[in-house]
């Protein structure tokens, strides 16, 4: 497996009001795409970008 194609462990919180999930952190393994942002992730519950995305620690 080369660099482009390895996931990436982020936690990934959805920040939409009024969503069942908003401010819950959820483990998400991630693939780098090639044009920004680098990460992307759609909450689950509410079908939102989810744009506070950070590594897991």
């Amino acid at each position: 497996m080369d660099e482009e194609t390895t996931p990436v462990a982020m936690v990934a919180t959805c920040q939409t009001a009024g969503c069942p999930v908003d401010g819950v952190p959820f483990n998400a393994t991630l693939y780098a795409n090639a044009a920004p942002p680098i990460y992307r992730a759609v909450c689950g519950q509410c079908g939102q970008i989810v744009t506070d995305l950070v590594p897991v620690p």
